[in-house]
């Protein structure tokens, strides 16, 4: 058996094949990371009088109220509008995993650390 630098051919030749399938895998994940950017959660409360939607960060992107919130105290219509934003961000958060699980496989590190990413946040709600 030869040494990896005995035959500067061969040694030429793992090289290139390691930078196509570093090129590969920085495409692919630059093709995930657009889909997470696409990903948006929404959520309407039970009586529909608050509607959000969050992106995948849990950024609020958009937020409808109905006629029907304003007979809401606003303590009361306060605390819908976090239940309905902290829900559609939870969907937002499965549509992202759901991303990386078909991009990697449900048991990648990519994935297995999005979902730690996303219980945390979850605690600290």
């Amino acid at each position: 058996m030869t040494a990896f630098y005995d035959d500067p051919d061969a040694a030429i030749a793992k090289v290139q094949r390691d930078i196509a399938d570093a090129q590969e895998r920085a495409r692919r994940a630059g093709e995930v990371k657009a889909s997470i950017d696409r990903v948006r959660g929404r959520m309407r409360s039970s009586r529909g009088e608050v509607e959000a939607e969050v992106d995948a960060t849990g950024r609020l992107t958009d937020l409808v109220l109905a006629d029907a919130a304003t007979a809401l105290r606003p303590d009361d219509l306060a605390a819908l509008i976090r239940e309905t934003v902290d829900a559609a961000a939870r969907d937002a958060g499965r549509r992202a995993v759901a991303v990386t699980d078909d991009a990697y496989g449900e048991g990648s590190a990519i994935s297995g650390q999005l979902r730690a990413e996303l219980d945390a946040r979850e605690v600290s709600r």
